[in-house]
Order: structure tokens, then sequence, then C-alpha cells
């Protein structure tokens, strides 16, 4: 029967700041170009004192803190710790790409773009209640599910990367249900393989870090990928804007034919002709966004990439390590 202690102030209060400075900075860091901004540089500092300071608080309070390093000691929760940091980038970023690009690209209404994601989500909870009977009814362990669901979500962000301009719902659907049932696979799966094995003493510490391992996986991942397309739209637009040139035939036709439908509209031919060339700028900077949100989602599939054998090694080490702890101990 777990023993009555008193709640640890010290400890929240350290860990809340330290939570706020890091979400602050996660989610606002791309918008002021990171360590560029001073407050986003000091509350960056702030964190990760605040942060060490709390750990230090925690080991010297022995095991009367508000943090439960009993939990550490299962083999499972570690890795499903670990894996909520891929899953919640994987599950947030993909949920922060497909409403920006119909937005941003496809001109969608913010209503539209949130709508895209609603037989997503009907998806997501099919594949979890799929998951549910393989595992209780047919006896199925967790972890055999999780590669079909990164898979399905590797596949989805794929398809997704050959996105254009032209794009509409019809084409996007496919690997919008594809994403869906593919987290819904992952999230039960590593849901089950966190908190099996824990007591009932420390469960509830589990759900709460668990679930904070996967709110901080998110907000990096969204702010990396923001910082990412913002990077790549400006590479791109230099990029393109260098081979488009007012000599080369092809913009000169392009230039050309432009004004002439401006012109048979009423416009005067000055006008018609800087109309031209604003109209050729916008496509430019378009086409030179679409590339970068391709390039996104192109990176939600290849964090698969880089994690998946990272995730392996962390778990054959997890094992052996726990498998000697156990041995020294008899």
């Amino acid at each position: 029967r777990a023993a009555r202690r008193p709640f640890d102030w010290i400890g929240f209060s350290l860990i809340s700041i330290a939570l706020f400075c890091f979400t602050y900075v996660f989610s606002q860091g791309s918008r002021w170009d990171w360590f560029e901004e001073p407050r986003i540089l000091w509350l960056a500092v702030i964190g990760t004192a605040t942060l060490l300071a709390f750990l230090g608080q925690q080991v010297l309070a022995k095991g009367q803190g508000l943090f439960d390093f009993t939990l550490f000691e299962t083999e499972d929760f570690c890795f499903a710790f670990i894996v909520s940091f891929v899953a919640g980038a994987a599950l947030f970023g993909s949920a922060f790409l497909i409403p920006s690009f119909a937005v941003s690209v496809l001109a969608f209404t913010p209503t539209d773009a949130g709508q895209l994601l609603l037989p997503s989500g009907a998806l997501f909870i099919g594949a979890l209640l799929i998951a549910a009977f393989l595992m209780q009814l047919r006896r199925v362990p967790p972890v055999a599910t999780v590669p079909f669901g990164i898979l399905m979500i590797m596949a989805a962000m794929w398809m997704l990367s050959g996105s254009t301009s032209e794009s509409g719902a019809g084409d996007m659907m496919a690997a919008i249900l594809l994403r869906g049932a593919g987290l819904g696979f992952l999230f039960l799966s590593i849901t089950l393989i966190a908190f099996s094995n824990l007591n009932s003493r420390n469960l509830a510490s589990g759900i709460g870090l668990f679930n904070t391992g996967r709110q901080l996986g998110g907000l990096i991942g969204v702010s990396a990928l923001q910082t990412l397309i913002e990077h790549n739209v400006s590479h791109n637009l230099a990029v393109l804007g260098a081979n488009v040139t007012a000599g080369a035939p092809a913009v000169a036709d392009r230039l050309t034919t432009t004004a002439a439908l401006l012109t048979a509209k009423g416009m005067d031919a000055a006008a018609a002709s800087r109309g031209a060339a604003s109209l050729l700028g916008r496509a430019v900077a378009g086409q030179s966004t679409v590339i970068a949100f391709d390039t996104a989602f192109n990176a939600i599939g290849l964090l698969f990439v880089v994690a998946a054998p990272v995730l392996v090694t962390i778990k054959i080490g997890l094992a052996r390590y726990m498998r000697k702890r156990r041995t020294s101990r008899r």
C-alpha cells in the first residue's frame, strides 16, 4: 500500500516553469527567428536551468519528490516513452502540415482545411478498434502493429509529397485516410507497451509523463517543420528566381502571352506588362511554397527511416541493461 507523502510544491514550480519556457520557445521560436531574438534565447536558458534544477531536486528528495524514478525501471515504459516523442512529432506534425498546405497553397478556407482531416479521424478510431480486437481477442502482441502503423504513415507522407498547386481534396484523401489508420495502429500499441507492466502505484505518474513526452514531441516536430518550410521557401525562391530571367525565351513567351491576355481584358500596355511580371512573380513564389511543403511531407516520412533503427538499437540496449541488472540483483 502506497504511503501518503506531502505534495512537492518546489518540484511542481520548477517543472511548471521549465515546461512553460520550452512550450513558448518551440511554439514561437520559428516566428522570431529562434535565438536571434533575445527573449527566445533567455527563455531557452531559463527552461534548461530550471529543468536541471528540477532533476537535481528530485534526486535529493530521495523518492519523496514529484517525479517517480521507479517508472524507468520498467523496460517497456522506457522504450514507449522514447517512442512517444517520435509518435507525437508525426501526429502533430502531419496535423499541422495538411491544413497549412490546404490554406497556404490550395486556397482552402480554414473551415474546409479543418474538415479535410475529419475522415482521417474516423479511420483513426476504426484502426484503434481493429487493433484492440486483434490484441484482446486474437492475443496479438502490441508491438506487432507498430511496424504497420509506421509503414502506413510513411506511405501517406510519401503520397502527400507529390501534391501540387492543382491538387484538391480528392487527390489528397487517400493519403489522409492512410495516415489516420497508421496513427491508430501506432498509438494504441505504444500506449499498451508503456502501461501494461506498470503497477498501480506509479501508473498515474506514467500516464502523465507519457502524455508530456508526446506533447513535447509534437511541439518539437511542428516547430522543426515550420522552420524547414520557411527556410526552404526562401531557398527555393532564390533558386527558381535565378533561372527566371528576362532574356530566357520561355520567360519572354510567358510574359508576352500574359500581357496580351491582360490587354484583351482592357488594361493598357504598360499596366499589362507590369501585371504580367507580377503574376509571374506570384507563380514562382507559389511554386517555391509547394516544393517546401512537399519537402516537409517527405521529412516526416524520413523521420521514421532515421528513427526506426535508432529505436530498435535503444530497445536492444534497454533489454540487455535490464537483463544485466536483474542478474546482478540475484
